[in-house]
Formats: structure tokens, C-alpha cells, sequence
């Protein structure tokens, strides 16, 4: 191997012997030169000793790609490197300064070529690191790279994923609930007796009970996904606190509770952030209050003081006089799912999300929440909200519902859009009772911007979840087309009560928003915010008839008569309007019923049977919603008794329609 490096150590000694000559002959110095010439044989013997012990491998080869040199790591690494010179793997198609990465025997190698000479002669320098660790680590970080990315991308569509169901969630539930409710809403103010009106209230009271888990539920996911944000604007404090007072006292009375509430005078007029965040947190918290409290009050206080940054630091207890907490529980009470004893639960119900989600927008808001109890002796919750103190003039106040104007006018044309019947039906029961006569509808969102286009209207209640042509396509179409002087309020009725809606409702050329289910109240506040008017003189319906045809001998088997009349008071217009609606939405169910089983998709064909005994279920058809309840169960294990199912379906409906056609003509 050495005799491969002589021609670099036979140049570098013929340069120094001839240097060392020439100045002998000049000087005269031979002890000098002498003590030089050992030195730099020394040095030339250390700098040849460099490549030879390179711990990489180094090789020199000449233009015909012959090996000059090769170190002994070249050597160990590549065995077969002499006697193959630039035929090995590794040497090919090698060039000057060229730089490439190479794979040998499962080793990734970093190759650098310098060009050299030699008597006149080029050669090149092959040099070799081995990067494979290197590169595996890069593989490894490209993977957990692309791993995180994916997790990344994945995170966000599981999130986007999260948000769309909750919406679905929370529209496929309200839209039920809205019917419920505003129904039997509409029944209670009937003149009903006896068991039918405790059936009537038991029935609004379970709704009313379940939107409120449903509520607690949206809100605890929302809250849990980051999706809910507080808002900033000024309100009056007093308000809210006296508005609390007022929604409760109803139910303090029916236990012969005592409720007051206590403000301080230094509590400033108006203050800075979420009035209706803030109202859902004291209303749970004196709810719960009266829930537990048997006997004695339960009492709120409002007071505090302002700091050097211009806040005023509020504090609100709500003290009452009930079971009280055990000390070695008052830590679980804030945890999501969970109350004091299982036994509460049982006896008092509840989801055990009411104070977790308190805690948790307490907290959104900046403040913070304690609690102070004793078992047997009662609690309190103690609120600490730190809030800018706001001028009347520094922003307007959020109107409260006992702020609005009194009034209504209700000479306004209205519309009302919704793709569903009972949805048209409760909304114009709702307006009639409020005095609205003048008012349209429309079942889609291009009925609804044709009927707009021919005869403007002065408020539009919009469904925004519609087939073909959505609600908030339909209110930026209408707003691009409308007259200049005749701009209406458009506001939003939607089954989708997440955020997003609200925000997506006011981008979309709305001015308000209210979710279904629709409270009756909230309704009444919303027009009378919208359409002011001096008189909120509500007329009572007219055309009502008290004569609830209890003898009448129609076959109930076929048709639920009663629940037709007491629905509609008797009122021969009201019936006739519903047998009206009931078979035009048939004809159109059955036609889509009939087109699947056609075509023998049996899946839509089980969609469209369940919609079909939803709508015979509501109205009274009762033989026919039992064979729809059955129909429903077949897809996709009894398919084969799909046939006969549907027939029944066609032979029951035409008895339904006879029926119905009946009533109409006597």
C-alpha cells in the first residue's frame, strides 16, 4: 500500500533536497541545514501518515482509472476496490468536483471527487463519509414529521367533524322540540279541563325539562372543543340581577321559598362583558339554590369595589338555606358529571353538567367562582368578576326583555319560511295570537325570494335549513334584490343553536337570530324589539267554537278525531287548514315513498316510512302511523316483507284520505 503514496513523498522529498542544497551552497550553514533537513523529513513523514490513518476512506486514481492510493479504511470498507479500480460500484461514473450520495451493503455514503495532479499528470481525490445513521435519523424526522402533520390534519378534520355534528346534533333535536313545545304551549292557553290540562302542562313541563339537558349538553361541548366565546359590551348589572329575580320567583312561590335579591349602592350603572353569559350562570346557580332548599330563602347579593386599573371588581353570593354540601364533597361538586350524592340525583335529577359548565364560563369570563357550605345549614356561591366600568354614553346597553317597547305593530306583513308544516303551523298560531293577520308563507328558500320579489314585506322569519336553497342563501339573495326604501328585518328561526349559526346568520344579511325551539316569549320580545307599536293590545282568536263534538261517531280507529279538535278548539277553519296541509304533504311523501320502492332502495324507501308515521303519529292517524311504525323496522334484515308493508301503506292512506275528505265536506 505504501508504494502507492511514493510518487507523493518522491515529489516532496526532491523539493526539499533541492531547496536545502541551494542554500547550503549559499550560506555555508551545515549544522543549521543539517538540523532542517531532519526536521522537515520529520514533518513530511507526519503529514503522510494523515491519509494512511484516515478513519475514512480515502482513495487517488489517475484519468484511466487506475487506484494510485487507497487508504486502509477504503481498503476495509471496499475490499474489491484495487483489483476493480472505477469498475466497483462505488467508483462509477465519478467526475471532478462532483458531490453525490451513494448505497453499498446497506450503507448510505456521502462521496466528495477533487481533481489533483501528479508530474504533470491529473488525478482525483475520492473521499467517503458515512452518513447512514444520518440518514436515518432524517428518514425517522421526515416520518414524525409527516406523522404530526397527519395528527395535525387529522385533529382539525376530527374538530370540523365535532362542530358539524353538534350542529346536526343540535338541529335534528331542536326541530322536534320546537314542536313540542310550541304546541303544547298553544294547547295550554286553551280552555281545557281537568286531566287534559295536567296531561297538556306534564307534557310542556318534560319538554321543557329536556331542552334544558339538551342545552347543558351543547354547551358543555361547545365549551370543551373551544368553540365558545364570551362577548364585550356594556349592560346594566341591576337589570340582569332583577330580570333573575323575576324569571324565579314563580318557583321559590311554589315551595313558599323566600327569594330577594340585595344590590349595593356602589355597584356601577353599567359595566363591560357578557350579560347573557352572565344571566345563564346566575340562573343556574339560583335555580339550584331553590332545587335544594326546602324551607327558609334563598338570597342574592350584588357588591364591590373599583381598583387602580378603573374595574370594578363585582362580587354576587347566592346564599340559600337548603341541604347544604358535606365538606368532603364540596370538591366534586364543579366536576362534569358529578354531584354531592348519588341519592341527589335520584331525588332532585339533573345531569351533574350544571355547575361544571358554570365553573367553566365563570372562568371564560375572567372570574372566579368558590363555594361555602355546611351540611344541613345551606351554601353559598360567591362569584369574583372583574369588569371595566362602562358610561351610558361608552356604548349602548344591551336591551333586556323588561326595556323593550310595550307595544307591537302588527299591521307589519310578515313571511314565514320553513320546509316544515308543523314548524308553519305553530309559527302562525303563534303571530295570530299575537294579533298578526296579514302575514305569507313559503316552504322553500326560492318560494320564498319568488313570493318576496312580488310582494315585499316588511319581516321575514326564516328557517335556514332548507333543501335546494338554504335560509342564508335566500337572505343574501333577498338583500341584493330588494327595494332601497324597503329594506325588511330578516331574522333567522333555526334549529342550529351553536355559535357559528348566529355568526353565519348575521353574515348572510340577517339582523337577528332566534332558536328553535321558539319560546312564545322570547318572540313576543324579539317583534316587539323589531316592530315597535303603541298598542300590544293582543285580540283574542276569533271564529273559536267551545262544541268539542263529543258525540261525534266517526271511526277513531281510522282517525283520531278528538286530538283534531281539541288541537284546534273546534275551530272548523283551523281543521280544515291542517286536513289541508296534512294531504298536500302525503301526496308528496307517498309519491317519494312509491319512486324507492320502485327503484328498490330500500334504505330511502325505510326514510321515508319513518317520516310518514312521524306526520300520521302528530295529526291522529292512528292505523296507518301504527303500519308506518312497523314499516320503519324492516330495512335491512326483513326486506323481503317490504312489498307487502307498502301496499298496506297505500291501501291505509286511502281510507285516511276518504275520511279526511269527509270532514271536510260536512
Amino acid at each position: 500500500m505504501e508504494t502507492l503514496w511514493l510518487p507523493l513523498l518522491g515529489m516532496a522529498s526532491l523539493f526539499i533536497l533541492t531547496e536545502i542544497a541551494l542554500y547550503l551552497r549559499r550560506s555555508g550553514k551545515f549544522n543549521e541545514a543539517q538540523k532542517l533537513l531532519l526536521r522537515t523529513k520529520r514533518e513530511a513523514q507526519e503529514i503522510a501518515q494523515l491519509p494512511l490513518n484516515n478513519p475514512y476512506p480515502l482513495i487517488q486514481i489517475n484519468k484511466k482509472g487506475d487506484i494510485l492510493f487507497a487508504n486502509s479504511a477504503a481498503l476495509r470498507t471496499f475490499p474489491e476496490i484495487e483489483p476493480h479500480g472505477t469498475a466497483h460500484p462505488v467508483l462509477k461514473g465519478i467526475t471532478e468536483h462532483k458531490t453525490r450520495e451513494i448505497f453499498y451493503q446497506n450503507k448510505t455514503y456521502h462521496q466528495s471527487v477533487t481533481a489533483t495532479q501528479i508530474d504533470d499528470k491529473e488525478t482525483y481525490i475520492v473521499y467517503f463519509y458515512d452518513i447512514t445513521a444520518q440518514k436515518e435519523y432524517e428518514r425517522q424526522l421526515e416520518t414524525a414529521c409527516k406523522e404530526t402533520e397527519e395528527a395535525r390534519i387529522c385533529a382539525e378534520k376530527a374538530k370540523e367533524a365535532r362542530g358539524e355534528f353538534l350542529a346536526n346534533m343540535s338541529h335534528e333535536l331542536r326541530t322536534p322540540m320546537n314542536g313540542i313545545i310550541g304546541l303544547s304551549g298553544i294547547l295550554a292557553d286553551m280552555q281545557l279541563q281537568g286531566e287534559k290540562r295536567e296531561l297538556v302542562e306534564a307534557i310542556s313541563s318534560s319538554a321543557s325539562s329536556l331542552l334544558i339537558l339538551l342545552n347543558d349538553i351543547l354547551d358543555f361541548s361547545k365549551i370543551e372543543a373551544g368553540e365558545l366565546t364570551m362577548e364585550s359590551i356594556p349592560f346594566d348589572l341591576r337589570k340582569t340581577i332583577r330580570q333573575i329575580e323575576n324569571l324565579q320567583k314563580p318557583v321559590a312561590a311554589q315551595k313558599n321559598l323566600l327569594l330577594q335579591s340585595h344590590i349595593a349602592e356602589n355597584v356601577p350603572p353599567y359595566i363591560i362583558g357578557d350579560p347573557a353569559r352572565l344571566q345563564q350562570i346566575l340562573n343556574n346557580l339560583v335555580n339550584n339554590a331553590l332545587k335544594f332548599t326546602e324551607k327558609g330563602s334563598v338570597t342574592l347579593s350584588v357588591d364591590g369595589k373599583e381598583d387602580e386599573q378603573n374595574r370594578f371588581i363585582t362580587r354576587i353570593t347566592i346564599t340559600d338555606t337548603g341541604i347544604g354540601i358535606p365538606k368532603n364533597k364540596q370538591a366534586d361538586v364543579f366536576a362534569k358529571f358529578q354531584q354531592a350524592d348519588t341519592s341527589t340525583a335520584r331525588k332532585y335529577g339533573g345531569t351533574g353538567l350544571g355547575l361544571a359548565i358554570t365553573k367553566n364560563l365563570t372562568e371564560l369570563m375572567g372570574a372566579t367562582i368558590e363555594l361555602e357550605s355546611q351540611e344541613n345549614v345551606g351554601s353559598t356561591f360567591t362569584i369574583t368578576l372583574p369588569a371595566q366600568v362602562a358610561s351610558v354614553q361608552g356604548g349602548t346597553p344591551q336591551r333586556t326583555a323588561s326595556e323593550t317597547p310595550g307595544g307591537i305593530n302588527t299591521k307589519t306583513k310578515l313571511m314565514i319560511v320553513d320546509d316544515h308544516p308543523i314548524n308553519l303551523l305553530f309559527m302562525r298560531k303563534a303571530l295570530k295570537k299575537l294579533g298578526f293577520e296579514n302575514f305569507k308563507e313559503a316552504s322553500s328558500g326560492r318560494q320564498a325570494l319568488e313570493i318576496f320579489q312580488q310582494n315585499p314585506c316588511g319581516m321575514i322569519l326564516m328557517d335556514c335549513q332548507m333543501p335546494e336553497m338554504d335560509g342564508f342563501e335566500t337572505a343574501a339573495a333577498i338583500r341584493k334584490t330588494e327595494p332601497l326604501q324597503n329594506r325588511p328585518v330578516i331574522i333567522a328561526v333555526t334549529a342550529n343553536a351553536m355559535k357559528e349559526a348566529e355568526e353565519q346568520c348575521i353574515k348572510a344579511g340577517m339582523d337577528d337570530y332566534i332558536s328553535k325551539p321558539v319560546d312564545r316569549e322570547k318572540l313576543k320580545t324579539l317583534l316587539q324589539k323589531w316592530l315597535p307599536g303603541d298598542d300590544n293590545t293582543i285580540p283574542e282568536e276569533t271564529g273559536k267554537r267551545q262544541n268539542y263534538m263529543n258525540n261525534e261517531k266517526e271511526n277513531t280507529k281510522i282517525f283520531d278525531w278528538q286530538r283534531l279538535h281539541e288541537f284546534t278548539e273546534g275551530d272548523k277553519d283551523a281543521e280544515n287548514e291542517i286536513i289541508r296541509i296534512f294531504i298536500e304533504n302525503m301526496q308528496v311523501d307517498l309519491n317519494h315513498l312509491q319512486k324507492s320502492f320502485n327503484d328498490e332502495n330500500y334504505e330511502e324507501w325505510d326514510n321515508w316510512a319513518h317520516k310518514l308515521y312521524g306526520a300520521c303519529s302528530h295529526i291522529g292517524a292512528r292505523a296507518l302511523a301504527e303500519i308506518c311504525d312497523k314499516a320503519q323496522t324492516l330495512f335491512p334484515e326483513k326486506t323481503e316483507k317490504i312489498p307487502e308493508m307498502h301496499k298496506a301503506i297505500l291501501t291505509e292512506y286511502e281510507h285516511v284520505h276518504k275520511a279526511l275528505n269527509a270532514k271536510k265536506a260536512a
